[in-house]
């Protein structure tokens, strides 16, 4: 398998564990964080964070990678 297929499947993996936006949300509340505290620790601003907890915008590129990690950190730990 080629480099950019390798790249494309995990793509479509964090795609697959990023959760609804409900559960992000619920996630982040259950771990004590503002929103403008998760923000700040994966180098976005709060209204990012805002847009992805709604539904009306999904985190592209680095950023998408960043999030799914914080999310799952945050939820691995409760």
């Amino acid at each position: 398998m080629t480099a950019t297929a390798l790249r494309v499947r995990a793509r479509l993996r964090l795609r697959q564990d990023l959760p609804s936006p409900a559960e992000r949300r619920a996630i982040r509340k259950a771990a004590g964080l503002s929103q403008g505290e998760l923000a700040e620790a994966i180098g976005v601003t709060r209204q990012a964070v805002s847009h992805w907890e709604a539904g009306t915008r999904t985190p592209q590129g680095a950023m998408l990678d960043r999030y799914v990690s914080a999310i799952r950190t945050l939820r691995d730990a409760s």
